[in-house]
């Protein structure tokens, strides 16, 4: 970056270095075009993460959760993509410091957060997440669960002006994950967790609930709240969950006070908020009822005045930063797109593999067309125009001309009506060689270059009917012929379509639901979205192998779908396809996991005893006694009995989430 020559990455203008970190090292740029005068940060992976391929899986995570967010406590994501094979995701530049940094530079300066600015700090956080907790994808309409699993001071941005943004979701859980977390692993910062994560139960919102309760905490006390020598006492303390009222620890907290952040962080998380909107609430009436001349614009006055040597030197920079003159490096990166082509493949980053719809793109690139020129006539009163030489000429400089066994067939078009117009009149074809029909020639040769693959694509949705209505949702053939008083003949032979395979053949053992007879008129279609291959379907009680292509189905009749899949929820839904309406997409929502419990009998059952009961829809039959067979939580009916001695009894049992039932 010497002699004022500035990095260009991509579209974007490198300014300096905020963070290098082993992964990723984040920079202040400007953005080379039209909204040049906007600073964005970068984010850039560093090469050799840019190809592993659990990072690009993360990466992606990331940007599922994050791309469709906009909140004002939320750092905003603009853009993303690859630069010469380098991840990178372009951001909301946020001109502050990190909690964490605030908390540092306070202790530093021998102060304490006030108790007011701490309250409206977190009362924004829980805006923000309470906003991602219940985040809905307005493309799809499905709630995205999204838990951010790593809230701390470090995930928490101030900005000199007094906002609040909560950032990296770097680890979020979500709908959208590509992979589960792997047993044994961590995620998120060891003295952020909450109790559930140790008792190995599902996360929820109430999981960032209580690491807002921590950041509270520290935030109140000036201390950190789980602390210890090594990590195993660390996760000793958090396991135990004895919590001392901030007020113990700092006399200016009041008790009302106490009361919020207790509850945040009751170690039973039913016994927490219910969200945190609720939390925010009590925030909110807490900090004005208590300190009614609290405003907003504190928060900027009390960051200014701990980092007034970065904000000064920040605003030197960016006058320096903004008298860049970038039209030299804006020419510069069109000379490149000129030369390399705008678009790359080295930079796309979702492949055509991970698009949901890849499959039916990838389909139709797969049917190879070899087209022949087709002679059409419309209507029996007009004769077929013969194509003259000087036309013929022109197809051979356009590759076009037809092949020698078709020397004599006729296209019927506008351009040769035009050529048999200008005879007529006199016009000499001689006479083309002159500028103004020079220019009507090319044209004219333009027209025939386009009606020609107009035609040959026309025959090939005409003779392949059924095909183009399975993957374009209409029928040509049907259309024209449903016309009266127009009639469509073929004089050269149809366009040869051949498709290569894409589905597997299924597994004849496996019962199949039948479609109705073709041509029935009692059939329609369904197409399923949101299904991977470890769910099993099921159709009005049949099993279906589904790949991609529309299933068939009676109309006019109620059809039971349902979907299982091991250690989720089965997820059971109903469709009717009528005449008017005889086809759907049915999108599969993501399927509950389903919660488990402990199921232990008694010793004392009599050798050949069985259990039957229904879970999950599933007859269950297990041999007695037995312990700790995990079962789903609910409420169950049975049947105890032994065929040998003929005895038989009904019993009762509710399994309850990580907790043990014994049978008597």
């Amino acid at each position: 970056m010497s002699d004022n020559k500035y990095q260009r990455f991509g579209k974007y203008l490198i300014l300096d270095h905020l963070i290098d970190g082993g992964m990723a090292k984040i920079c202040r740029a400007r953005y080379l075009g039209e909204q040049a005068k906007k600073m964005v940060a970068i984010k850039m992976v560093q090469p050799q993460f840019s190809s592993d391929e659990a990072f690009v899986r993360m990466f992606h995570d990331e940007l599922n959760i994050t791309f469709g967010m906009v909140h004002p406590n939320i750092m905003q994501v603009y853009d993303y993509g690859k630069v010469n094979g380098q991840l990178y995701t372009a951001m909301e530049y946020i001109h502050g410091a990190n909690l964490k940094q605030f908390l540092d530079r306070i202790k530093e300066k021998k102060k304490v957060f006030p108790v007011e600015t701490c309250c409206f700090i977190i009362s924004q956080v829980c805006l923000g997440l309470h906003y991602a907790h219940t985040f809905t994808d307005k493309l799809t309409g499905k709630p995205c669960k999204i838990v951010h699993r790593d809230i701390s001071p470090h995930n928490i941005m101030l900005t000199y002006d007094g906002a609040v943004k909560v950032i990296d979701f770097g680890i979020a859980k979500a709908n959208t994950n590509s992979e589960a977390t792997q047993a044994g692993t961590i995620k998120g910062k060891l003295t952020y967790l909450a109790p559930e994560y140790l008792d190995g139960l599902v996360l929820d919102a109430r999981y960032d609930e209580f690491a807002v309760g921590i950041t509270l905490w520290e935030m109140l006390c000036s201390r950190k709240l789980f602390q210890a020598n090594n990590d195993l006492a660390v996760l000793k303390q958090i396991q135990a969950c004895k919590i001392a009222p901030p007020s113990q620890i700092n006399p200016l907290v009041p008790k009302e006070l106490d009361e919020i952040v207790l509850k945040a962080l009751s170690k039973d998380r039913s016994q927490r908020y219910e969200n945190l909107d609720q939390m925010n609430r009590a925030l909110v009436r807490f900090l004005y009822s208590t300190y009614p001349n609290f405003n907003p614009s504190d928060l900027k006055e009390f960051s200014t005045d701990l980092f007034k040597n970065e904000i000064s030197s920040d605003d030197v920079k960016f006058v320096k930063y903004g008298n860049i003159d970038i039209l030299p490096y804006i020419q510069e990166m069109k000379e490149e797109e000129n030369r390399s082509g705008k678009f790359k493949k080295s930079d796309v980053l979702i492949s055509r593999e991970s698009s949901p719809k890849a499959p039916t793109r990838e389909k139709i690139r797969e049917i190879e067309m070899e087209i022949q020129p087709i002679q059409v006539e419309i209507g029996n009163d007009v004769p077929p125009v013969p194509v003259e030489k000087s036309t013929t000429k022109k197809l051979n400089k356009t590759s076009l001309q037809p092949k020698p066994s078709q020397k004599n067939t006729n296209i019927h078009s506008v351009a040769s009506s035009t050529r048999v117009g200008q005879r007529d009149r006199g016009i000499d074809s001689n006479d083309e060689k002159d500028s103004f029909n020079y220019e009507h020639e090319k044209n004219r040769s333009a027209s025939i270059v386009v009606l020609f693959f107009a035609a040959s694509f026309a025959g090939v949705f005409y003779f392949n009917g059924d095909l183009t209505e399975e993957l374009f949702g209409f029928n040509l053939s049907k259309m024209l012929n449903s016309e009266s008083g127009r009639t469509i003949t073929t004089v050269s032979p149809p366009p040869v379509i051949t498709t290569k395979p894409v589905v597997e053949k299924p597994d004849e053992s496996v019962p199949l639901v039948q479609p109705p007879p073709p041509g029935s008129g009692k059939e329609g279609k369904i197409i399923l979205g949101g299904i991977d291959i470890e769910m099993i379907i099921t159709i009005n009680g049949e099993r279906v192998e589904y790949y991609g292509r529309p299933l068939s189905l009676h109309l006019n009749k109620e059809n039971n779908i349902t979907i299982k899949k091991n250690g989720y929820l089965p997820y059971t839904t109903y469709v009717t396809l009528t005449n008017e309406k005889n086809s759907q997409v049915v999108m599969i929502p993501p399927l509950e996991k389903a919660r488990k419990g402990f199921l232990t009998t008694s010793q004392s059952y009599t050798p050949g005893s069985k259990l039957i009961y229904i879970e999950a829809g599933e007859k269950v039959e297990r041999e007695l006694p037995f312990k700790d067979i995990e079962v789903t939580v609910g409420i169950y009916e049975g049947t105890v009995f032994n065929p040998i001695i003929g005895t038989e009894k009904k019993v009762e049992f509710i399994i309850d989430e990580n907790k043990k039932h014994i049978l008597e």
